[in-house]
């Protein structure tokens, strides 16, 4: 035996060991799935799923709690959730198909796709284009009730916005509209006679390989594994039911996994391409990822706390940090949350699903893992915006559902059954006030509230709906009374209706 020659390789051995133990050791993400579960108690998140992709691999997929409070259901990477606005690139992708298609342009006018397309000032209806919809610059300001709860189908939706007046200059600033990005998937269908959902299912969720993803909570029937939404009721977590939200197409509709989302951030990082395929040409990719108008001073801080330059995209966010080019598109609606975040040069990608409200905590969670796989410093975003959440007023007891008696109420003009009748505005439809046992109930379309005093003529709906009430609180209701003492307007969420002639009471 060559003793020399067997020292030598017993001391390789020793090193080459403490080399793969050091490497085992400082493996990224070994130790996130603690930080996750620290976070998701504090901030009162029943389950949370995690998908990390980097150098086109998913290295890293995983769910945390559970689908249902109380339930022993545990929430895994395939677990379904609404991903909501984290939807709007997958719309901003389908046009771009059609960009690529030779079928659109980003800069044609909306009418050339859609001839009945008309906003309230005929100026931008002419010139507004589709890159306008898809950048939230068109001047015209969100009206959340024009699809939220009001029962209309997106072709009805589309029509109102004609009755909406711009709030701003056309292309002045950025006003984040839903609206918009409704119209914009429904160009799809304008100019292929595909629905938006199915050219989503055959153009990228079929290539992907996508197939827990569809764009209606009406596909869940028969699917297992889908997560229940939750809001926070007098300091207890509840689970509620998905609402219909059908007619919120482009600007949100997709329900989706981890793992799923997780080839859609391949796709992106690829460039368009997926398994050596072209899905997307690299030129509308980025032209996606190019800031299209500037964001306001101090506006989505939770989402980029730390950027000195913020914008948005076509679909997208983007932003800095720690020195590279962030992407990203978080999404709330109906008790979950999302949050979809690429840094490209880096390859990595992340996502992370929740079944409750508050916001904050999925970027935490999406910084976090950019820490740990950029190495350096850890920064506790998790603390960070939470101690932040708490110093801005925010609860993590929900909404302030509890009614409180104001010690300078008045009592209403009008006997209570004055206030009954039917209202309508051009813009929102038509609502209806009746009375239930001695009290005021507010409908409007596929909602409906019971009205108690405030003060006067000032009522607040408390939404029978548990989904509409988490996203709206105790809403003010306004009754506007006219000439001989009969009520001739109320108006609630930014909107004013018309008392309808002869549906009218009367007065004392």
């Amino acid at each position: 035996m060559n003793f020399k020659y067997s020292k030598l390789s017993f001391v390789i051995l020793i090193l080459w060991s403490g080399l793969t133990a050091a490497t085992v050791q400082a493996k990224p993400l070994d130790d996130f799935g603690a930080y996750v579960e620290k976070a998701r108690k504090e901030w009162r998140i029943p389950g949370v799923a995690v998908a990390v992709v980097k150098d086109d691999k998913i290295i890293y997929a995983r769910g945390f709690g559970t689908r249902t409070v109380d339930r022993k259901e545990p929430v895994d990477e395939n677990t379904v959730f609404a991903i909501g606005s984290s939807g709007k690139a997958f719309t901003a992708a389908s046009l771009a198909l059609l960009v690529d298609d030779g079928e659109l342009e980003w800069d044609g006018p909306v009418r050339s796709y859609m001839k009945s397309f008309e906003l309230h000032d005929p100026y931008v209806s002419r010139n507004v284009t589709v890159r306008d919809l898809l950048t939230h610059r068109t001047g015209v300001g969100g009206a959340g009730l024009l699809w939220s709860g009001s029962g209309f189908d997106r072709n009805e939706l589309i029509y109102r916005l004609r009755f909406q007046d711009q709030s701003i200059g056309f292309r002045n600033r950025f006003q984040y509209n839903n609206e918009m990005f409704i119209t914009a998937g429904e160009i799809v269908p304008a100019v292929t006679n595909i629905s938006w959902d199915d050219f989503l299912k055959q153009r990228i969720f079929g290539p992907l390989g996508m197939t827990r993803t569809n764009t209606s909570v009406h596909d869940f029937a028969g699917m297992a594994n889908v997560s229940t939404p939750h809001i926070l009721v007098d300091g207890k977590l509840v689970p509620i039911e998905y609402r219909d939200g059908d007619n919120g197409g482009g600007a949100g509709n997709i329900n989706s996994s981890a793992h799923d989302v997780a080839q859609w951030l391949r796709l992106q990082l690829g460039k368009g391409l997926y398994d050596g395929k072209r899905i997307l040409s690299e030129a509308v990719i980025e032209d996606m990822r190019t800031p299209q108008i500037a964001l306001p001073k101090g506006g989505y801080k939770d989402m980029m706390p730390t950027a000195h330059v913020t914008a948005y995209g076509m679909g997208w966010f983007l932003s800095e940090y720690r020195g590279r080019k962030l992407v990203q598109h978080g999404g709330a609606i109906d008790g979950n949350m999302a949050n979809v975040a690429m840094i490209p040069e880096e390859n990595i990608g992340i996502v992370v699903l929740t079944n409750r409200y508050p916001h904050a905590m999925v970027y935490a969670l999406t910084l976090r893992i950019f820490d740990e796989l950029l190495g350096g410093e850890k920064t506790d975003w998790s603390t960070i915006l939470l101690d932040d959440w708490r110093k801005q007023g925010k609860s993590l007891e929900g909404p302030d559902l509890a009614r409180v008696t104001r010690p300078d109420a008045t009592p209403p003009s009008l006997p209570i059954a004055s206030y009954a009748g039917e209202y309508s505005s051009k813009l929102y439809g038509d609502v209806r006030v009746t009375v239930e046992g001695g009290r005021l109930v507010l409908v409007r379309g596929a909602v409906s509230g019971d009205l108690e005093h405030d003060s006067g003529n000032l009522f607040k709906s408390r939404w029978r709906n548990p989904g509409f009430l988490s996203v709206m609180g105790l809403t003010p209701v306004g009754f506007s009374i006219g000439p001989a003492a009969v009520v001739s307007s109320l108006e609630f969420g930014g909107g004013t209706y018309v008392r309808k002639a002869g549906t009218a009471s009367g007065g004392r």
